[in-house]
This record gives structure tokens, C-alpha cells and sequence, in this order.
């Protein structure tokens, strides 16, 4: 089992086609698919990463072009580093299994993803001048605030405790 992320069309111009799946999409993944977008601090290539089921956001900082052939590796360490940030108790391995491969895929024009996206990203518009220069930004700290806006698909709820609740599920299930 893969964890799909389905590349904005901004992102996708960055990402080498030969590393964009074509084929054919496997089973659901227990944590849903995520969609991930492209900007810029100080000229530098950030990712958000917005899962589809929590609204969950992490930002991977500072990515070149060659990071993307080990995706899968970047992705679950910052997901791992991300969840500790966020109070989200869990281990090592069993976010490392449960991430597994990264596939991306083209964009699959999720609207209300995207809407939550532009929104995260007119909120860290305004982050970048209490911030300035992307050396001193502390990315985990603004992730956790990301992760503390209450969502109106999540009924008003946090992002946060959502996956919170997800992660609990699925351990209580193996």
C-alpha cells in the first residue's frame, strides 16, 4: 500500500514527469490521500501537504528538484516531526509503515482541498513579514499554528485533533 499525493498543477510543473504516476491507483490508504502545493519563502521551494480526511498540513521546507526521488523519506520524517509538535503521541515505526511509499499524482482537482490551501497560504502571506528570511523561520511552530485553525468541513473542528483521532483508530485496529 502507497500514500498517494495528488501534486497541484503549480507543482507539478516542478516535479519531473517521469516521477509522476500514470498508472493505475491502488486501494485507499487507511489515512486518505493527501494534495500538495508549491511556495516560495526567500526564493526557497516549500511544500504543503494537506491531508484529505483530517485537513492535517505539514510543510516541508527548503526542497530541491532532487528531493523529490526520495519523497517518500522527507514526507514521513516531517509527518513523524509534525505529529510530535502537535502533542499527537505515536513512534517512529509505525509512521514509517503506515506512510510506506509515496506515490504522486497528477492533481485531482479537489476544490474544497485546494480552497483550504489558498486559505493556509494567504495566512502565511502574512507570516512571511512577522518571519522575513527563511533561515530563522521556526516551520514546526508554524505548522502547529496551521494545525490549530478550526475547519467548517471538520465541523469547526482542529485539523490537529482529527488526526489525533484517525492515528488512535488506526492503532486500535491492528
Amino acid at each position: 500500500m502507497s500514500t498517494k499525493i495528488y501534486l497541484s498543477r503549480k507543482l507539478e510543473s516542478v516535479v519531473s514527469k517521469s516521477l509522476v504516476n500514470t498508472g493505475e491507483e491502488e486501494a485507499d490508504h487507511p489515512l486518505g490521500k493527501w494534495t500538495a502545493t508549491l511556495f516560495y519563502v526567500s526564493h526557497k521551494k516549500c511544500l504543503l501537504i494537506t491531508n484529505s480526511l483530517t485537513r492535517y498540513t505539514i510543510i516541508v521546507d527548503q526542497v530541491i528538484t532532487a528531493d523529490f526521488k526520495n519523497i517518500s523519506d522527507r514526507f514521513a520524517i516531517t509527518l513523524y516531526d509534525q505529529l510530535l509538535v502537535d502533542g499527537i503521541k505515536t513512534d517512529w515505526p509505525t509512521i514509517h509503515e503506515l506512510v510506506g511509499r509515496v506515490d504522486l499524482f497528477s492533481t485531482d482537482n479537489d476544490r474544497k482541498l485546494i480552497g483550504t490551501q489558498n486559505y493556509i497560504l494567504y495566512i502565511l502571506d502574512y507570516w512571511k513579514q512577522e518571519f522575513g528570511a527563511i533561515d530563522p523561520w521556526p516551520f514546526r511552530e508554524i505548522n502547529r499554528r496551521i494545525n490549530e485553525i478550526p475547519t467548517k468541513e471538520l465541523g469547526w473542528q482542529f485539523p490537529r485533533e482529527k488526526m489525533k483521532i484517525l492515528l488512535d483508530e488506526l492503532n486500535t485496529n491492528k
